[in-house]
């Protein structure tokens, strides 16, 4: 989907999940090349919607846009997808770490300055917003997800060049230096820290924050529209109904489930409507140090490494949160203690972890749906 434009009606199969290994998402809807799934014995509707559509590299991945509009208001999707663009644009300039001239960037090298507890920074509305989004799955993941985990990524990165273990004194100098809990954000677009040499990075929540400013006007700009928007194949929005605009209740987009085995074994379908979902995995993000393997995961609440693999899938209003609680689960795994805190914080999740292990939120079921094939 690489031409602006409305597109016909026709079929394929869209994947909307990097789900390595274990197993992978696979979108299923009709329209702009996607497959028409119906419920069995349920009719098409007589009217369809359509389809203008739009991807584009952005953020160090593809995104793509598939909105289901009146045939009167193409002109107006047209011109939020140019919107869209040039607003991810300037979001990355906020967000991104990568980028030594972003606002972000910029932050953390005032974290550096040996003044800075003594004095607070000035953060725009849109960095201190995912901020807030940051330490709010930080608290609620007991810690799990940790956007200043930074000092104690390095620490291991250096250990694996190296090929020798790191020390305990390394380990510990490095986690005093990590903590949400050590950013001060009174609301008021300043922010302060307690402890110097602290590093905020971003890359596991910013996409889901950028998802959600995309939402906030494309309401406003087209009200009603059923839309997909997904970053990478990773996090997802999903809005709206894609087949029957008058539809105000259920419906929703059809995501399937499909394991990476030998024999593609199916494991469910999950409809989505006004919610979004995000995906993480730790399949094949391995290193080694002395001959042993050793995963990327770093649990920044011990400054371990998480042993076992783990693919995660997390459900939430939000695509900020989505995506946050996606990465706290591969520290968290399919532990029934991890689900009790997806559950107290009001998301769905299914989890996939080692030797076969599968834990699910108790409204997961819920989510799922059957359909013919």
């Amino acid at each position: 989907m690489n031409s602006l434009g409305v597109n016909p009606i026709r079929r394929r199969r869209v994947w909307v999940g990097t789900f390595a290994g274990l197993a992978v998402m696979t979108l299923l809807v009709s329209g702009s090349g996607c497959t028409i799934m119906e419920p069995s014995g349920q009719k098409s509707p007589a009217i369809r919607r359509a389809v203008v559509s739009d991807g584009w590299l952005a953020m160090g991945t593809f995104f793509e846009a598939d909105l289901r509009v009146r045939p009167d208001e193409a002109g107006r999707a047209r011109a939020w997808l140019v919107w869209a663009r040039a607003e991810m644009e300037r979001l990355e300039k906020i967000h991104s770490r990568h980028d030594p001239e972003s606002e972000l960037s910029a932050l953390n090298r005032e974290l550096s300055r040996p003044d800075i507890l003594l004095r607070s920074l000035e953060v725009g509305p849109d960095l201190e917003s995912v901020l807030f989004s940051s330490i709010e799955v930080w608290e609620s993941s007991g810690g799990a997800f940790d956007v200043t985990i930074g000092p104690l990524i390095d620490v291991w990165l250096h250990a694996a060049k190296r090929g020798v273990w790191p020390s305990v004194e390394g380990l510990r100098r490095a986690k005093r230096r990590i903590g949400s809990g050590r950013l001060l954000l009174p609301g008021e677009g300043e922010l302060g820290i307690t402890t110097q040499g602290m590093r905020i990075d971003l890359d596991g929540i910013s996409k889901g924050a950028v998802l959600d400013r995309l939402r906030e006007r494309l309401r406003t700009d087209l009200p009603g529209v059923a839309a997909l928007l997904s970053f990478g194949q990773s996090s997802v929005l999903a809005l709206g109904d894609p087949e029957d605009a008058s539809r105000v209740e259920g419906g929703g987009w059809l995501l399937e489930l499909v394991s990476r085995d030998a024999r593609g074994s199916r494991l469910g379908v999950i409809r989505l409507r006004d919610r979004a979902l995000s995906v993480s995995s730790s399949v094949g993000s391995i290193s080694e140090i002395a001959g042993q393997t050793i995963s990327h995961i770093v649990d920044p609440r011990t400054g371990a490494i998480v042993e076992g693999t783990v693919e995660a899938v997390v459900v939430a209003d939000r695509a900020a949160i989505a995506d946050g609680w996606s990465t706290a689960l591969l520290v968290l795994g399919a532990e029934r203690g991890a689900i009790r805190l997806v559950e107290k914080a009001g998301l769905e999740a299914t989890v996939f972890a080692s030797a076969g292990r599968i834990a699910s939120t108790e409204g997961w079921d819920a989510l799922t749906a059957e359909v013919s094939p």
